[in-house]
C-alpha cells in the first residue's frame, strides 16, 4: 500500500532531555510563586491612607433618587436613595477638615464628637 502524497508526513518532535525538562519546572514555578506573591501583596491592607478624625458636622441633603444596578443585558437591582449623607471629620494629624460621604446606616449610628475612620480622598492616595 502506497502513502497519500496529498497528505504530509508526520511531524516527529525530538525527545527533550534532563536538563531542559528541569528548566520548564523551574521556569514554572518561578511564575506561580510571582503570581502567588502577587496576589498576597494585593489582599494587603492599604497603609498610609485611612485616617481618623471627630466628628464635627452631619449634614443631610435631601435628593430622593433611584439607583439601578445592571449586570449584563438585564437589571439587577434597584435601590432608593433618600439624599446625600456627609459628615464633617477633623483630622488633627493633618490639620485638616474632610467632607466625608456615607451611607444612611452609617450617618444614622454616629453622632458629632465620634471618632470615623475614612480613606483619604483618591487625589490625595499615597
Amino acid at each position: 500500500m502506497k502513502a497519500d502524497p496529498r497528505k504530509p508526513a508526520p511531524f516527529v518532535v525530538p525527545s527533550t532531555g534532563r536538563r531542559d525538562a528541569l528548566i520548564a519546572i523551574i521556569a514554572g514555578l518561578l511564575i506561580l510563586a510571582f503570581m502567588a506573591y502577587g496576589m498576597m501583596h494585593m489582599a494587603a491592607p492599604v497603609t498610609g491612607n485611612k485616617l481618623t478624625g471627630t466628628i464635627l458636622e452631619k449634614t443631610f441633603t435631601p435628593q430622593k433618587e433611584r439607583q439601578v444596578s445592571f449586570n449584563g443585558g438585564h437589571i439587577e437591582g434597584t435601590k432608593e436613595i433618600a439624599g446625600e449623607f456627609l459628615f464633617k471629620v477633623r483630622v488633627e494629624d493633618q490639620k485638616r477638615t474632610y467632607e466625608v460621604p456615607v451611607e444612611q446606616p452609617v450617618y444614622e449610628s454616629k453622632k458629632v464628637g465620634d471618632q470615623m475612620t475614612f480613606l483619604r480622598p483618591p487625589s490625595e492616595q499615597r
